[in-house]
């Protein structure tokens, strides 16, 4: 008769990563059954202990993704459209003086919305156009300035809805954090498998998810005049950044 005996911790906050660990000691009479639960997924099979472990390191960003665009209103929809898209044209010139390369300047968004006459539902008055575009500058150093000279060339039209630093080449640290959570896993297995009276044998399994999205900040551009650059550059803290790595792994029990 197996006797499966479950363990679950408390969850906890670890930097910016919160997450529950589970770990689960199956103990049994050796047959290695697997056990389905009323149609769900099965669970690891007997004489198998299943953790997970946490890898988090840090890095440094070399990449700030920045999302604005420009909001423009005329009489008609060519007048509002040609004004949008001429305050866009002067954007990328902008950005273009600050080394920005053609394939980091993306077109994210285009729309055309009219205005109605307030006493009257059936009567347009006018149009709204909006264009909005995704920009990855890649000189931390000169961002704040790109940015600024940007929102100057589009003047009053000028929309920032937000920027988000990243790590373009993480490889090397997923990797540091892939070691890490299985060394981690690996600890709190072995310590389950000694309160168990055993001792590990063979991976069975083993999974994992990864956390290295870059998280937006909102960021409001003041109005500027249309003609001329901003006199400051915008100030820019890239900090740091972490990787996180979630494993999952499956022993066998000796």
């Amino acid at each position: 008769m197996n006797r499966t005996v479950r363990r679950t911790l408390i969850p906890v906050a670890a930097a910016a990563v919160v997450g529950g660990i589970v770990t689960t000691l199956i103990v049994g009479n050796g047959s290695g059954a697997v056990v389905a639960n009323d149609g769900g997924p099965a669970t690891p099979a007997a004489d198998t202990v299943s953790v997970n472990g946490v890898g988090l390191v840090t890095g440094a960003p070399d990449v700030l993704r920045l999302s604005m665009g420009v909001q423009t209103t005329g009489s008609t929809v060519n007048t509002a459209l040609n004004q949008a898209n001429e305050d866009i044209t002067k954007i990328t010139e902008a950005l273009k003086k600050h080394g920005v390369a053609d394939k980091d300047v993306q077109t994210s968004g285009l729309s055309i919305n009219p205005h109605w006459d307030q006493n009257s539902n059936s009567h347009i008055t006018g149009y709204d156009v909006s264009e909005s575009m995704t920009v990855q500058l890649r000189k931390l150093t000169d961002a704040g300035s790109a940015i600024s000279d940007a929102a100057a060339a589009g003047g009053n039209d000028t929309r920032i809805d937000g920027v988000s630093f990243d790590i373009e080449d993480n490889t090397a640290l997923l990797n540091q954090a892939r070691d890490a959570a299985f060394a981690d896993a690996k600890a709190k297995a072995e310590e389950y498998a000694k309160l168990a009276g055993r001792s590990l044998g063979k991976v069975s399994q083993v999974s994992e998810t990864t956390d290295t999205a870059p998280r937006p900040i909102p960021f409001t551009a003041a109005p500027m005049a249309a003609s001329g650059m901003a006199e400051k550059a915008v100030p820019v803290s890239p900090g740091s950044q972490q990787v996180s790595v979630n494993t999952s792994v499956v022993w066998a029990l000796n």
